[in-house]
């Protein structure tokens, strides 16, 4: 089925907007948190590639979140190790990390995020929350603790308050203008995130490496959809492309259970971004060790409404690269997938379903890629090539989405939600949705479908309100798709 330009519905792609600016007495302007009641949250995420610091800042009357500043730092930059230092683990890449490098990165970017736009972290910021996507030589819980912790001396490091980063226990502990918002005296937090009990939350303790990314990416891309015609609510998938790859799929919640929350039934894992960098670094244009497909082909997104037919050299090269990548249900005895150490046995125990994404064995297939894209762009150039990278992504992405619905993971109500940065450029969402599209899973594949940049710190927002219970009624992000909002039978679970 193909649209035309002016047939075609406008898919749903939500990107970063500005916290507003109003003028101020003496024709000042100034951003409108520092007029109205905002929940305000830094999101610190060390990546394989980057290092991301975002302030976001929630209009606790109207339920949107808006960006107030962000920087970015390349983990290729990041010093080496002196002799002696103590050594975390390596990026994806092979970067190695000390827990020096790994604190002075994470001061310097949350010092600098935070002087540009002039925030005071006493008064104005309410919670900070960090997390990480570097896996690579994660094999227990105590290395990830660590890890975490030498985040978190970063953090405090740079000024962060110890009491801004562990949740509020009461309402009166909230700040005075938060508290008129807050549902805290009636609801208990329960550990719950936009009405999804988080896979470690049904065990406590990790399924897999990077979970807490997971768990945020959905909830950030519930939040974007509140201000779309997107009912972005459970059953949900929600397929997050960094570097490494994360994911959950959400039950339909049963209307005669106790307790609202939906349950993480299926988790996405292995590589994502990792693929199409591979790619790139064949191609002689980037670093051939720590290049990435966003420096080379840039993170802008088009679209053509499927004008454009896939070129049967393009399918044939997209064809080529996708029989050395598996998409599979990872089996029990694996202990990671993808590079991404995980634990069978919890998975097993809870019943939760792991989809993930490899090349070869733990990306064996590594040089087979590179050498494919060195191939592409030297013999059909850059236009060719950055078509088969749009390609081969959707199809990474649809691939996913044909495992979960054979695996009888996807209900008839499910909506779909992506982010990251292999799925938010180019025409990949274009691509994605033509898939969809065409394998009829839903009467309007349109009213299914959601992109969002950002999904990580809009969902470590999300889970800082929560902790509080600063929802909004009008505006749910809990609860079934269709139904209203479940504060009703939040309380009567807490009676």
């Amino acid at each position: 089925m193909v649209f035309s330009r002016s047939q075609a519905k406008n898919i749903c792609i939500v990107h970063d907007v500005p916290v507003p600016i109003i003028i101020a007495p003496g024709n000042v302007p100034e951003p409108e948190y520092k007029q109205k009641t905002y929940h305000i949250v830094l999101s610190i995420d060390v990546g394989n590639t980057t290092t991301d610091c975002i302030i976001t800042g929630t209009n606790l009357e109207t339920g949107i979140t808006y960006l107030i500043n962000r920087n970015v730092r390349l983990m290729k930059d990041i010093p080496k190790p002196e002799s002696g230092e103590e050594i975390f683990g390596q990026t994806l890449d092979g970067h190695i990390l000390s827990k020096k490098a790994v604190e002075v990165l994470v001061k310097d970017i949350i010092y600098k995020t935070i002087s540009e736009c002039s925030l005071d972290l006493n008064k104005e910021l309410d919670f900070a929350v960090h997390s990480t996507g570097i896996v690579a030589e994660w094999e227990s819980p105590d290395h990830i603790n660590n890890y975490l912790g030498s985040i978190t001396k970063g953090c405090l490091d740079a000024g962060i308050p110890m009491a801004k980063m562990r949740p509020v226990m009461t309402k009166s502990s909230l700040p005075e203008d938060d508290r008129k918002f807050s549902m805290l005296d009636k609801v208990q937090y329960t550990g719950s995130v936009a009405g999804v009990i988080p896979a470690t939350g049904l065990s406590g303790e990790d399924l897999i490496a990077n979970d807490m990314e997971g768990d945020l990416s959905l909830a950030g891309i519930k939040q974007a959809a509140v201000n779309t015609p997107i009912d972005f609510r459970n059953p949900c998938v929600s397929i997050d492309m960094g570097t490494i790859l994360d994911g959950r799929i959400t039950e339909n919640v049963p209307k005669d259970r106790k307790d609202p929350y939906a349950r993480t039934i299926g988790c996405f894992i292995g590589l994502g971004g990792a693929i199409a960098d591979t790619l790139v670094k064949g191609t002689g244009q980037v670093d051939k060790k720590y290049g990435t497909a966003q420096e080379f082909l840039g993170d802008d997104v088009k679209t053509g409404f499927f004008s454009k037919k896939e070129s049967g050299l393009c399918k044939d090269y997209s064809n080529k690269i996708h029989n050395l990548i598996q998409v599979e249900m990872v089996p029990h005895h694996r202990k990671k997938f993808g590079q991404v150490p995980i634990d069978p046995q919890i998975a097993e125990n809870e019943k939760i379903a792991i989809i993930g994404v490899d090349c070869g064995e733990d990306f064996s297939h590594y040089h087979e890629l590179q050498e494919i894209g060195r191939e592409i762009y030297e013999s059909k150039g850059l236009k060719n090539f950055t078509e088969v990278i749009d390609r081969v992504c959707a199809q990474l992405s649809l691939r996913m989405i044909d495992v979960a619905h054979k695996e009888g993971l996807l209900h008839e109500n499910s909506v779909l939600g992506f982010s990251g940065r292999a799925i938010m450029s180019g025409r990949k969402p274009e691509y994605v949705l033509e898939g969809i599209i065409q394998r009829n899973l839903y009467p309007d594949p349109y009213d299914r479908l959601i992109f969002v940049s950002s999904a990580l710190p809009r969902g470590a927002s999300v889970m800082a309100r929560c902790m509080g219970s600063l929802g909004n009624p009008k505006r749910p992000i809990g609860g079934n798709r269709g139904e209203g909002c479940i504060l009703g039978r939040r309380k009567a679970f807490n009676a």
